[in-house]
Order: C-alpha cells, then sequence, then structure tokens
C-alpha cells in the first residue's frame, strides 16, 4: 500500500487531497492541529502544532520508523494578514514558522528514508500571492514564494535518487476560508481572473493525483493553477 503524510488536511484544500488519495487506496497519514472526522481505516490522524520544531521532528522521526513513506505533501498554512509596518513579531514568526521553517523539521526524516529507497515524491502547496504579493501578507507571501528555491534546491539534490519534488501554486479556491471573505472584496478578486470564477479544491487534488501516479519527468516544477492569474 502506497504511504502518503501530509500536513493541513483537516480543512479546505487538504481534506480534498485526503480524500482522493484515499479514494486511489493510500495509507494516509494526516499531521493537523485538529484531526479530519472521517471514518476510514486507511487514515491516521496525528495532532500536532507545526510550532513546535522538537516535537515535530521526532513525531516524524517515530512515523519512519514505523511506515515507509512514500509522498509526502505541504499543504499546511496560516494568514495573520496586518501591513508590516503593524506586524508584531509574532504575527511575522508564526506565519513563518508554519508555513515554511517547519518543512526542515518535517522532511529532514523523510527525505533521508526516501534517499534510502531511492524513491519518493515531494509535493508543495504555494500560494499565487507568493508570486504576486498581497496587501497585508508580507508574512505570507514570503513564506509561500520560500516554498519555490526549496523546491528547486531540492529536486537538484535528490534527481539522482528518483524523488520528485515539485510546488502546486494555487490560485483563489472556493474553501472556508474564501467563504469568509468580504463580499465585495470577492466579487474583486473574481473579477480579475480571467476565466472569472473561483478555482475548486478537486482543482488541485487531481493534479496532486497525477504527480504522484503518473508523472515520471516533471521536478523542480512551480506549477501554476489559478484561472489565469
Amino acid at each position: 500500500m502506497i504511504t502518503t503524510l501530509i500536513t493541513g488536511g483537516s480543512k479546505g484544500i487538504g481534506k480534498q487531497i485526503i480524500n482522493t488519495l484515499l479514494m486511489k487506496n493510500h495509507n494516509v497519514i494526516n499531521l493537523s492541529r485538529t484531526g479530519l472526522d472521517l471514518n476510514n481505516k486507511n487514515l491516521i490522524n496525528i495532532n500536532l502544532d507545526l510550532q513546535k520544531k522538537i516535537e515535530t521532528k521526532e513525531t516524524v522521526i517515530n512515523i519512519t520508523k514505523k511506515y515507509q513513506i512514500d509522498n509526502f505533501i505541504h499543504c499546511a498554512g496560516i494568514t495573520k494578514d496586518i501591513f508590516f509596518h503593524k506586524m508584531n513579531n509574532s504575527d511575522w514568526e508564526n506565519v513563518i514558522q508554519i508555513n515554511y521553517v517547519s518543512t526542515y523539521y518535517l522532511l529532514n526524516p523523510i527525505v533521508n528514508q526516501m534517499r534510502n529507497k531511492k524513491k519518493g515524491n515531494i509535493i508543495f502547496i504555494s500560494s499565487v500571492n507568493g508570486k504576486t504579493g498581497a496587501l497585508g501578507q508580507t508574512n505570507y507571501s514570503s513564506s509561500k514564494s520560500a516554498l519555490f528555491g526549496l523546491t528547486k534546491s531540492l529536486a537538484l539534490e535528490n534527481a539522482n535518487k528518483n524523488i520528485f519534488v515539485n510546488c502546486i501554486c494555487p490560485g483563489y479556491i472556493q474553501t472556508d476560508m474564501t467563504k469568509k471573505m468580504n463580499p465585495v472584496v470577492l466579487n474583486n478578486i473574481i473579477d480579475k481572473i480571467p476565466v472569472k470564477k473561483l478555482g475548486e479544491a478537486k482543482d488541485i487534488s487531481h493534479l496532486v493525483n497525477y504527480l504522484i501516479h503518473y508523472n515520471n519527468y516533471m521536478t523542480g516544477s512551480i506549477i501554476d493553477i489559478n484561472g489565469g492569474l
């Protein structure tokens, strides 16, 4: 059975990715602060706060002692939107830690395991705002753009071990987050999207499915899926 470890799978895009992988009979390990309430024998929920560096790495080391991780998907992400000149250090550090810094503590044990097996898939979920920037999102946008350099360097380091590393860069997707947005702001965003609509979480999960099951040549790529933005 294929084993996939995902972060932030309790809602939104991560939840849809888990549903898609479970349909493909994956053994899925979800690391998130709140578990996904889904009755499936192939789903393992582990509550974890990615701000806790040592606990994060120890948790993953223990997982790799029990499971061979075939695929790693970093979907966890938070926002704390405020203009940079008004931002306090915790607003900055918490977003950077969860969205980006945590990747070292999560991935270091997994990459070593994948290199030994000479096989693996690593997928980062970034954001269109990592490319464009956004008002009030210096913390979020910079954490998401940092994933681009990580993707390309990891791909170069591990290509000879048959490990594929790619980054998906979604635009605006219909999730609980967009549902909470001011309707006027949301309509202004949709107006700027060439296809004039939001994406769906399944658009991202279909791409993840391709990268895991069919891709054998793409690595180090930043893949836009944003309706033309």
